[in-house]
């Protein structure tokens, strides 16, 4: 029987080191004791446990049996120094607390029964938070208010009761708990098969520091699903105020559509008032304008009259003055001579001086008689 217990143990021995292949990212032995201890020490915080003294106590040939199951052991050391490196210590409620943009941070709603209220944010009736001195709820919240992860981002900001009740976790909070849950998982998961191999009562050594993890894991598994429950509540909180906003809104439209109606009648009478005016002023306009037309019209009848007559008298008199011209060229040299009533007429009652040619037509030295 112990023959067979010494190689059922050198088995498991030799398995875990040949799972264990080299990978990137991995971490030695003793810094994965030391992540779970960080690790402890942080439950043990929270819930005054003895997880960080029950890791260190984990032998070599338990660890590197379990550390195969870390997918990334660089990551899992930087997810628990996270948890870690938080300052957990929880808050008073009665401590003064800053306000952001001038907004009084959120309690549990006070009443609302005045009508015509709009639930909003900052305002006298605000969404059913949270009761910040609830201590159900105060007991579910107080492992997370403090929460500041290595870049100084909180679960929680500001993190007394009265602010956090209106607030919902961080994702960075969210995400680094449901990831060491999830690796932790993985650990204890993987080291069923060694511990199964081993009969009992030996492998009590075995699974001695399994059930711590997996202990450790449904802690953090519950902060996490803490988280969940008060994202749950304050999205719950924010969905009602809408419900209620809408309700109020629909009845107030309501109550006024007699109200509307009647203003829509007055403005109707107005408005008809406006319009009689508006035409009798239009109207008006029109007939000045079209006097205005008609005044305009015939002093542009008039002016163009006016310009026909001096362009028939400039055409005229340019006419008999080209005659006159025309004359002087055919008549000898010594003997031409202007026509007196050329130099002196305006128009129609310039001479045609080419009359005074021959019947057969003027010609050189035959234009009749010279002036």
């Amino acid at each position: 029987m112990r023959r067979l217990l010494f190689f059922v143990i050198a088995t498991a021995l030799l398995v875990a080191p040949a799972l264990a292949q080299t990978r990137r990212n991995d971490i030695t032995i003793n810094e994965f004791r030391q992540t779970l201890v960080d690790l402890g020490s942080f439950i043990d915080a929270q819930k005054g446990t003895d997880f960080a003294h029950q890791f260190q106590a984990i032998d070599d040939d338990t660890l590197r049996k379990l550390y195969p199951a870390v997918p990334d052991g660089r990551q899992f050391q930087s997810l628990v120094s996270k948890l870690n490196r938080h300052k957990m210590g929880v808050r008073s409620g009665n401590q003064a607390r800053p306000n952001f943009n001038g907004v009084t941070p959120f309690v549990a709603t006070p009443g609302c029964g005045a009508p015509n209220t709009i639930i909003a944010d900052g305002g006298a009736c605000t969404p059913a938070y949270p009761d910040p001195t609830d201590g159900a709820w105060k007991f579910m919240v107080s492992p997370l208010i403090g929460y500041v992860d290595t870049n100084g981002i909180p679960a929680f900001s500001p993190s007394d009761y009265a602010s956090v009740s209106s607030q919902q976790c961080s994702l960075d909070a969210e995400v680094t708990l449901q990831q060491v849950f999830v690796i932790l998982s993985a650990v204890v998961n993987s080291a069923s098969p060694f511990c199964n191999i081993i009969p009992a009562p030996f492998n009590a050594i075995c699974w001695a520091p399994v059930g711590a993890i997996e202990i450790a894991n449904s802690i953090l598994g519950g902060f996490f699903q803490d988280c969940v429950e008060q994202d749950g509540l304050v999205n719950a909180a924010k969905i009602d105020a809408a419900y209620q906003n809408t309700v109020t809104l629909d009845s107030n439209l309501g109550k006024s559509t007699a109200t509307l109606a009647g203003d829509i009648n007055t403005s109707t009478t107005i408005l008809g008032a406006d319009i009689s005016a508006l035409d009798t002023h239009l109207t008006n306009v029109d007939n000045h304008v079209a006097a205005e037309f008609v005044t305009l019209n015939a002093n542009l009848l008039a002016d163009f009259t006016a310009l026909a007559s001096q362009l028939t008298q400039s055409t005229t008199l340019l006419d008999a003055t080209l005659k006159q011209v025309m004359k002087l060229e055919l008549e000898p040299n010594g003997l031409r001579g202007i026509v007196p009533a050329i130099l002196t007429c305006t128009g129609t009652n310039c001479p045609n001086v080419l009359n005074k040619c021959p019947e057969a037509g003027c010609s050189w030295n035959n234009v009749g008689p010279l002036p």
